[in-house]
């Protein structure tokens, strides 16, 4: 085992593997190098959907291993409270934006939607194959939770090695200065950034906007992967994920901005949050009435589905594995 380990991005996936090499019998160093925030990214502003069985083939095993987890780590360090854990039952819903004359209500679906604007219900996901998590504070506790954990707010600007050795640590730019950190290994876990460092990597990046609405009282939970025909005729898909004290909902991704150089500074275009809010108001008075607390606009990675063993990943709807990757 190694006993130097650097891990570079603060993210779901950065700060999980950090997690448990911590705890690993072998007690190595390990050093957490973020440029930004923990989980300032898409890792703290996604959805924090978990789905049991939504995977293909190469990733099954991966999906179930990480779905037990979260269940294990919410039981482990009380994620009910601390990061929101929940099961919950997951929905495809058409709707129709209507007029109100219509009051005709269905039995099937949240007391929270607007019963005349839905057309057809699908259930997708029960409390037994979906749950959630609040992605940000996840990230947070993992980061609480890791023992002897060294965190470096810095940007890794470079990994160091050679053919013979091929890593010797990392360079990083602290306010200006660059230092040299030794590691034995070096785990680069940056999203769409990774290529900074690894220009070999299939890796793109989206960017994803969404909203959170504040509640005074829990939300009944159930996901809702939408389809709203609006009266202007155009067709809209935004989903929606309640907490325990907002809610939270996305709309569609683009790529219009290039990828600044750190995360906190992605542009958010408050025009199309604007259209998200207006978009899921057609489903919900009390989507409609509510205060928008955050719009926000993270970039995620999406891997190159051109490469072979390449993997999509949607991390504004599904939150990332808490195993070592």
């Amino acid at each position: 085992m190694p006993q130097k380990i650097v891990v570079v991005g603060g993210g779901i996936i950065g700060v999980s593997t950090a997690y448990f090499l911590s705890r690993h019998p072998a007690n190595p160093s390990v050093t957490l190098i973020e440029a930004s925030s923990i989980a300032c990214g898409a890792s703290g502003k996604a959805g924090g959907l978990l789905a049991l069985d939504w995977h293909g083939v190469e990733t099954a095993s991966l999906a179930r291993l990480s779905y037990n987890l979260h269940a294990s780590l919410a039981d482990q360090h009380n994620g009910r409270e601390r990061w929101g854990y929940r099961e919950l039952n997951t929905l495809e819903v058409s709707c129709e934006e209507v007029s109100q004359a219509n009051q005709n209500k269905s039995s099937n679906i949240p007391s929270w939607l607007r019963g005349h604007a839905i057309r057809k219900v699908r259930n997708i996901g029960s409390p037994k194959t979906t749950a959630q998590v609040h992605p940000r504070l996840f990230c947070e506790a993992m980061v609480q939770e890791s023992k002897n954990l060294k965190i470096i707010r810095g940007y890794v600007t470079k990994i160091l090695g050679s053919a013979e050795n091929p890593s010797t640590g990392v360079e990083v730019e602290t306010d200006g200065v660059i230092s040299v950190l030794e590691a034995e290994v070096v785990v680069v876990a940056a999203g769409p950034w990774t290529t900074k460092l690894l220009p070999s990597i299939p890796v793109s990046s989206q960017r994803a906007h969404s909203i959170t609405i504040g509640t005074t009282n829990p939300v009944s939970p159930y996901a809702l992967f939408t389809s709203i025909k609006m009266r202007s005729g155009n067709v809209v898909t935004p989903e929606i994920y309640p907490r325990q004290h907002e809610i939270y909902a996305c709309g569609d991704i683009d790529k219009l901005v290039p990828l600044p150089k750190l995360a906190k500074d992605v542009q958010v275009d408050q025009e199309r949050c604007k259209e998200i809010v207006k978009n899921i108001s057609a489903l919900s008075e009390l989507l409609e009435q509510g205060e928008v607390t955050a719009m926000q606009a993270p970039e995620q990675s999406l891997e190159d589905p051109k490469t072979p063993g390449a993997v999509m990943e949607d991390s504004q709807n599904v939150a990332g594995d808490p195993v070592e990757e």
